[in-house]
């Protein structure tokens, strides 16, 4: 074999690998994460979720006649709903951890023990109650007036996702609510 084949025959093969990484990384099989703590182990580097969810605030109200609960006349629920994560397995909801999670980079903070930092994390199956009209939901009864902040991850391929970026809900009275900024 002459020089100017072997070259050419190694031009062929540098082409092909190369064509083989690009096809790899365009289906997305080859991710790059920089992580820490106990989370990294848990978590795989797909993109954040886009969580542009919103809020339907009701009384507490039971039976048939959708009667006022004897006691409970002054507390709120809210609905949080949001548009369904094609392959998800479950998802998670924590509410009030603006201390907890990296709003930049959607990563947890495990060293953070204060229970004012995280307040709850609620995992959420897919479909059954936790489906409001069709789409992914979470009902929280006796949430607290004022403002409160959500960040979502969703579980697909058994790996969770970074956290979303944050979603606002001033909640005062019944009613639907959508995102605001502070």
């Amino acid at each position: 074999m002459s020089t100017s084949d072997s070259i050419q025959n190694r031009n062929t093969l540098n082409n092909l690998l190369l064509l083989a990484i690009m096809c790899v990384m365009a289906a997305g099989w080859i991710t790059f994460s920089f992580l820490h703590g106990a989370d990294a182990a848990t978590t795989i580097s797909q993109e954040r979720p886009n969580f542009i969810g919103t809020a339907r605030i009701k009384q507490h109200r039971a039976g048939a006649n959708g009667d006022l609960v004897e006691g409970e006349e002054h507390l709120l629920k809210a609905i949080i709903k949001w548009d369904a994560i094609p392959n998800a397995e479950r998802y998670e909801i924590c509410h009030h951890c603006n201390d907890y999670i990296n709003e930049e980079t959607g990563i947890a903070d495990d060293t953070v023990t204060d229970e004012d930092s995280i307040n709850d994390i609620y995992d959420i199956e897919i479909g059954g109650k936790n489906t409001c009209g069709g789409q992914p939901c979470l009902v929280m009864p006796g949430v607290p007036r004022g403002n409160n902040q959500y960040h979502l991850r969703v579980k697909i391929d058994g790996e969770w996702s970074l956290w979303s970026k944050h979603q606002n809900f001033f909640v005062s009275e019944p009613g639907t609510f959508e995102h605001v900024e502070l």
